[in-house]
């Protein structure tokens, strides 16, 4: 919200996912890495004891958080799943033990690819999404005015539930709207939908490649 308020814009957050946390004890074998696919799954590792575990995680966002909460060795991958994958098989020691935390219905492949290179894989759902069903008050009415010049989509599930909310009367209003994708697998869940003024697909998929397409407008 405030690296688009310094572009001199006026941000209005539209949170379409309710996450739902599952704890993790630190019971067991203590693994040679963690693996996470989102910044979701911080709150269930964040052990004292773990702290000193290297960690490999999606991107620096993620990576950031996992600093900031006491984390010594953290690895950042270039914002994908295979780009995680490739920096694990790169980096990890062969054979690993990794706990790789993700949510519900997230990681199998990337489980069974890295069992397949030769790593002892754990797979653990740590939290649950859920999506919202209506947009937040606010973001309807910024719509209906015609206030809206973007929207930012950061996840396929998000991009899928903003879709889904919207009733009869916003759907025309989004023809005026930019829609701002992390990835091609959003810009399709998007491109699904409604009719947007254009689908921009960020060049990379991090923050400022976000805010550099939001700022290209």
């Amino acid at each position: 919200m405030a690296a688009v308020t310094r572009l001199g814009l006026r941000p209005v957050a539209a949170p379409m996912l309710r996450i739902e946390q599952h704890a993790l004890t630190a019971d067991g074998p203590r693994p040679d890495g963690l693996v996470l696919t989102s910044g979701q799954a911080i709150a269930a590792v964040n052990h004292p004891q773990w702290h000193d575990v290297p960690c490999y995680v999606v991107g620096q966002a993620t990576g950031a958080r996992m600093r900031s909460a006491g984390f010594n060795h953290v690895m950042t991958a270039a914002g994908t799943a295979d780009a995680l994958s490739s920096l694990i098989r790169t980096a990890a020691p062969q054979g690993a033990r990794l706990l790789l935390a993700v949510g519900r219905g997230y990681g199998r492949e990337m489980a069974t690819d890295l069992r397949g290179a030769g790593f002892r894989v754990v797979r653990r759902c740590v939290y649950a999404v859920h999506p919202e069903r209506r947009l937040p008050a606010s973001v309807r009415a910024a719509l209906l005015a015609g206030q809206v010049r973007s929207v930012m989509f950061y996840s396929t599930r998000t991009a899928q539930a903003f879709v889904t909310a919207l009733d009869a009367a916003l759907r025309p209003m989004l023809a005026e709207v930019q829609a701002i994708a992390m990835s091609t697998n959003v810009a399709a869940a998007l491109e699904a939908g409604p009719r947007w003024r254009a689908v921009t697909v960020a060049a990379r998929p991090d923050q400022d490649a976000m805010l550099a397409a939001l700022g290209a407008d």
